[in-house]
């Protein structure tokens, strides 16, 4: 399964749905609607990629790397200012990126103030 129980009972307050879909049966709910066109357009993203020349390469950031500005798009709409040198870290990841040749396609990324640097982020262009 896609979403780990914890997560799918946090939502629902059951695992009905999870049964549901193990017997084969497909939910009528938004949020599974919402999931399958995901995988769909993932899928048909994924479809593209692999007939692009050059070749696409997905790449993708973890919590705690650096924000570049080169790399990654901020899903938040209001600039974080940072405080005493501080930098700015990835909070989470919302989509991965895209390199195609030396084209770059940002991912989005949810950014935060985190004191503790995990690693830093970067890839030669």
């Amino acid at each position: 399964m896609a979403a780990p129980s914890k997560m799918e009972c946090s939502f629902f307050g059951n695992l009905d749905q999870r049964a549901f879909i193990l017997s084969g049966g497909h939910p009528r709910t938004p949020f599974y609607q919402a999931f399958t066109r995901m995988a769909r357009w993932i899928w048909a993203l994924l479809v593209m990629v692999h007939s692009f020349i050059p070749k696409a390469e997905f790449f993708s950031v973890e919590r705690g790397d650096d924000y570049s500005n080169v790399y990654m798009e901020s899903v938040v709409n209001q600039v974080l200012l940072t405080e005493n040198g501080e930098k700015l870290k990835v909070g989470f990841a919302v989509m991965p990126g895209i390199k195609i040749g030396g084209t770059i396609i940002q991912c989005r990324v949810y950014p935060s103030r985190m004191q503790t640097s995990t690693r830093s982020f970067g890839f030669p262009l």
